[in-house]
């Protein structure tokens, strides 16, 4: 999955064994947490892989949605 980060500095919050949220743009949870398995920056984005996850049809179904932390809060 490529993802184009909002924030200045990825790379922290893209720690191998982070656990990210698929969220709209209403900040409803669609997917989730996913265990990041794999990441390396390309260009201007990453290309994150989740642990468990082997086809590019689940994560199509994530397009155009965004990729959140979980709250330490």
């Amino acid at each position: 999955m490529a993802i184009f980060p909002l924030v200045a500095d990825p790379g922290p919050l893209l720690a191998p064994k982070a656990r990210l949220f698929v969220v709209d743009d209403t900040r409803k949870v669609l997917a989730g947490p996913l265990i990041l398995g794999r990441r390396r920056a390309y260009h201007r984005e990453w290309l994150v892989g989740f642990e468990g996850v082997t086809s590019r049809a689940v994560v199509e179904e994530w397009r155009d949605q965004y990729l959140a932390v979980e709250d330490e809060g």
